[in-house]
């Protein structure tokens, strides 16, 4: 029998992170299709379609994005000005944790390059 390869799957927190980003990045003035979002992301494009459609509508309904339907079968996705602020927020934290660790590791190499003297 063959081996199924297991796909790896993102958590729901990171997969919602990961579609904010791309919208924050490719959609604050041009919004964009689910199809797009899930081509063009690798981290979503690993997820069941299923669990991005929840993802997307938890999104929608804490209003970090907004859908806008053209027509009874396309819908398109903006982030919208709060989910700007989250993500913006996200990042923010992201970086000054990322720096204050790199920070305290200098200092911890520092230390331990004048021990040695």
């Amino acid at each position: 029998m063959p081996s199924r390869r297991k796909q790896k799957r993102f958590s729901t927190e990171y997969t919602m992170l990961s579609i904010l980003e791309y919208l924050y990045v490719n959609a604050q003035n041009i919004p964009v299709t689910k199809y797009k979002i899930l081509t063009n992301s690798p981290e979503i494009r690993q997820q069941r379609p299923d669990r991005v459609n929840n993802i997307m509508g938890i999104l929608e309904q804490n209003g970090y994005i907004k859908s806008i339907k053209t027509s009874s079968t396309v819908t398109f996705y903006q982030i919208t000005g709060h989910g700007i602020q989250a993500y913006s927020k996200w990042i923010k934290d992201y970086l000054d944790f990322a720096r204050t660790s790199a920070n305290r590791r200098e200092e911890r190499d520092d230390k331990s390059r004048s021990s040695d003297y």
